[in-house]
C-alpha cells in the first residue's frame, strides 16, 4: 500500500470520466493542484460529494490488497449467498487481472474508490498540457 500523504487535509475537487479513463482532481492543503489519471477503469464509486471536501488520505493498493469490501462497494452487491458468490468471483478476477485500487478517504465530504489497470499522479499544469491543450490543438 502506498499512501500519498501530501494530500492530507487537502481537497477533492472533482472527477471527469472519459470512457475507460477517470481524471480525479485533488489539491494539497497548500493549494497545489494535481490530477490522478486512472486508466483502464473497471469500476468506480464516488459518494458524499459536498462543498469543501477535505481529504484524510489517498491510497494506492496493489492487486493482492484488493478487499472483498472494495468489491462490495464498487459493485453494490446484493445481500445473501448470490451477492457473496458474485463478490468472491469478482475479487478473484480483480486479483488475476492485476487490477489496482485508488482509494480517496475524506475527513469531510467525498470518498472515491476506483478499480483500474493503472494510474498516474500529474501536476495540474502537466495534465492540462497532456490531456486538454493537445485535444484543442488537434483538428
Amino acid at each position: 500500500m502506498k499512501n500519498y500523504g501530501v494530500f492530507h487535509d487537502g481537497s477533492f475537487e472533482g472527477l471527469w470520466i472519459d470512457g475507460k479513463t477517470a481524471h480525479v482532481f485533488l489539491a494539497t492543503e497548500g493549494r497545489e493542484r494535481f490530477v490522478v489519471v486512472v486508466e483502464g477503469v473497471v469500476a468506480l464509486a464516488v459518494d458524499g460529494v459536498k462543498a469543501g471536501n477535505i481529504l484524510f488520505d489517498v491510497l494506492e493498493r496493489g492487486p493482492d490488497e484488493v478487499l472483498y469490501q472494495d468489491i462490495e462497494t464498487l459493485y453494490a452487491l446484493q445481500k445473501g449467498p448470490v451477492g457473496e458468490t458474485q463478490g468472491l468471483n469478482l475479487l478473484e478476477k480483480a486479483r488475476l487481472q492485476g487490477w489496482i485500487i485508488l482509494e480517496v478517504n475524506p475527513s469531510y465530504g467525498a470518498s472515491c474508490l476506483v478499480l483500474a489497470s493503472s494510474f498516474d499522479v500529474l501536476r495540474r499544469e502537466d495534465w492540462l498540457e497532456r490531456y486538454v491543450l493537445r485535444r484543442v490543438a488537434q483538428p
